[in-house]
């Protein structure tokens, strides 16, 4: 075992040089022990271990006096308390002159022995005389900290220039687009200007009808509608057209898509009794459509599933609402859909529906009032059920395509060749006269109760009607009906 000071294994008799620069700062970083190793018998507990203790003695090297470069006090030689500058420290790599800016030591730089060829692999030992006294331990490690948190900066900036020269280029192109992806979606302000027309189709989201929306002009950015959309998931969207004005705020245009009045649509009434040509041309002149176009679709009635040759008596009599657009055939059916759920909400077997349609518009042409309906279906039931004529007059005219009066002749009465003529056919025509409504349905399936076989309606301007169960009873009455007839010609033949 060596004395204290000497590396282990070292020449006997030659004491090393003291060793500076590199390895004494490394020492100073190093912590101390918890509690210090123990030492041989005799030897100086409180004296600090050596770093050839520690390390091990360097490696001997030939050391060639190096110059005395340029002091900063006018060209004076260093005092004894100044370091010498060896020959190949002169020349400084960048790092170092950066680190040696900010006050860092090279060997605080993680790449200063990568990145600085003139860098020594080991520092070069000084005299005794050059040596600096040794600072404290405490005092060397405070130093070494405020060394490291200098050599971090220093990390940081580098880094930070290195990202600003890599992303710069890309922010140029891309910052616009992300900056704009983040930002408060744009928005016009008001209820617009101008008019224009626009549709959501069946089935639509709310994100499809904010893209139209900006397609058409009406709004200024979809995501400003849609955040409205998103903050109340009760919104919903009725298809169809609508009338909107042009630069609308999302709100003011959300609530116009909420207010009915806006919805472009066609409110037809099909009055209860009309007849196929009287529903067409009514169609015709509230939609704008061609007469014949409605002609053209009714022309196979098959198609709307009616067991009939021909739509009469299935154009439900009803106010409609059709979208903007509508075809006629869209139209047809649904007031064909109409009939068919009338008859299927009263349990109607599809089999009975040509008949009870049938009957139904016998006593809508018939009726007069609707409070007479049901004793009417009961005249006409009564008569069914002992085989007896119907004797209608409504009957005859649908036949021969008269609507403007409501008497008939003797001759229109015996005309064999029309087969709608009820004088000279028993039982029900060979299909509906006009379409019935609710009403009617209801009487056909549930007529009042009575032995009634006549009824003559005496004054048709008020519907004023005599029901009888006797032919006799029946002639008094239509009596009445003749006199009225004479003090109004108009309504006769």
């Amino acid at each position: 075992m060596g004395r204290r000071g000497r590396p282990p294994g070292g020449p006997e008799g030659q004491e090393p040089e003291p060793y500076d620069g590199v390895a004494d700062e490394a020492a100073a970083r190093t912590p101390e022990p918890a509690e210090p190793p123990s030492r041989a018998p005799g030897s100086d507990q409180g004296a600090q271990p050596s770093f050839e203790e520690i390390f091990g003695a360097p490696t001997p090297t030939a050391a060639t006096p190096a110059a005395p470069a340029p002091s900063r006090n006018g060209g004076r030689p260093a005092s004894g308390d100044e370091q010498a500058t060896p020959a190949h420290e002169a020349a400084a790599s960048p790092v170092d002159a950066l680190a040696d800016a900010v006050g860092a030591s090279p060997s605080q730089t993680p790449w200063a022995t990568a990145t600085s060829a003139s860098a020594p692999a080991t520092a070069q030992p000084t005299t005794k005389r050059e040596r600096a006294p040794r600072e404290p331990a405490a005092a060397k490690a405070a130093g070494g900290r405020r060394r490291g948190v200098r050599g971090g900066i220093v990390i940081i900036v580098v880094i930070v220039a290195i990202l600003v020269g890599v992303v710069g280029g890309g922010w140029a192109l891309l910052g616009p687009a992300i900056m704009d992806r983040f930002s408060e979606p744009e928005d016009f302000q008001g209820a617009g200007s101008g008019e224009t027309v626009v549709r959501i189709e069946p089935g639509w989201t709310g994100a499809q009808v904010a893209t139209m929306l900006e397609e058409e002009g009406v709004i200024a950015d979809q995501e400003a509608f849609y955040e409205l959309l998103v903050a109340d998931d009760s919104i919903g969207f009725q298809p169809g057209s609508y009338s909107l004005a042009l630069e609308m705020s999302a709100q003011s245009a959300l609530d116009a898509l909420q207010d009915p009045a806006n919805l472009l649509v066609l409110q037809i009434t099909i009055p209860e009794g009309f007849v196929v040509q009287q529903v067409y041309a009514r169609l015709a002149e509230q939609s704008g459509l061609p007469e014949s176009d409605f002609v053209q679709a009714a022309s196979d009635a098959s198609a709307y599933g009616v067991p009939g040759s021909t739509l009469e008596g299935w154009l439900f009599p009803a106010t409609y609402t059709f979208e903007d657009g509508a075809t006629a055939q869209q139209m047809l059916q649904a007031m064909v859909d109409r009939m068919e759920q009338a008859l299927t909400d009263r349990g109607v077997p599809q089999e009975r529906w040509q008949d009870v349609v049938t009957f139904a518009s016998l006593v809508e042409r018939e009726g007069g009032p609707v409070e007479n309906f049901p004793q009417v279906a009961r005249v006409f039931q009564n008569r069914l059920d002992i085989g007896m004529l119907l004797q209608s007059d409504a009957t005859v005219h649908y036949g021969i395509g008269d609507f403007g009066v409501i008497t008939t002749t003797d001759e229109e009465r015996a005309d064999a060749n029309n087969p709608y003529n009820t004088y000279v056919y028993t039982g029900l025509p060979e299909g509906p006269i006009g379409a019935p409504g609710d009403a009617a349905i209801d009487a056909a399936l549930s007529p009042a109760e009575g032995d009634w076989l006549y009824f003559v309606t005496i004054d048709p301007s008020t519907g004023e009607t005599v029901f009888s169960e006797t032919l006799a009873e029946h002639n008094q009455a239509v009596l009445l009906f003749q006199a009225w007839l004479r003090d109004n010609p108009e309504y006769g033949s």
